[in-house]
């Protein structure tokens, strides 16, 4: 069974090889590419879980590479490695969108164990996501029935408080309103 789809883009051949080679007995999928431009030619044509990316490139480097990556594809987890390892260079990739940092040289268990991490979490952000659509579906305004004036200023109130985030509502009235539902779309 593979575990998943992986981009390895690094200008060191033997890195691109025994990367291929030992994630490849781990179970995934794995590509290997040697430049910024073929990195961008393989996210066209394939669908990919992750992506190990090199810094430093022969046709450009690994920042610019990244930001083209968060264009198309913002939830695509990147790791980026390097062998010119500072805490300026960590703090940049991570702060374009890289959901982990590697220093070369690194031990294959490592990046095994950083791999499976990051997809991992990007497992549960997407069961996060379904979940959340599932709960709008099922609880939001649209599942709301109420046709009366009073109703309807209800619905707007709501609507401008909505957007504030973080706030107590305090709902009252009669029993059999509907106050539980109007707080479960609320919510």
């Amino acid at each position: 069974m593979q575990r998943g789809n992986i981009l390895v883009v690094d200008d060191e051949k033997l890195i691109r090889w025994s990367l291929k080679e030992f994630l490849g007995g781990e179970g995934y999928k794995v590509t290997a590419v040697e430049d910024g431009k073929s990195a961008l030619q393989a996210l066209e044509e394939e669908s990919l879980d992750l992506v190990l990316l090199d810094y430093k490139l022969p046709d450009t480097n690994g920042l610019d590479v990244l930001a083209k990556i968060r264009e198309r594809d913002p939830e695509l987890p990147v790791v980026m490695i390097t062998s010119h390892s500072t805490v300026e260079n960590a703090v940049m990739a991570m702060q374009a969108g890289a959901n982990d940092y590697v220093a070369k040289p690194f031990r294959n268990e490592d990046i095994a164990l950083r791999v499976e991490r990051v997809l991992e979490t990007g497992r549960l952000k997407k069961e996060v996501h379904q979940l959340r659509r599932e709960q709008l579906e099922r609880f939001g305004f649209g599942k709301v029935i109420g046709k009366s004036p009073p109703m309807q200023a209800i619905f707007k109130l709501v609507e401008r408080v909505l957007p504030l985030g973080d706030a107590t509502i305090l709902i009252q009235g009669e029993s059999g309103t509907g106050k539980d539902v109007l707080a479960k779309a609320i919510h």
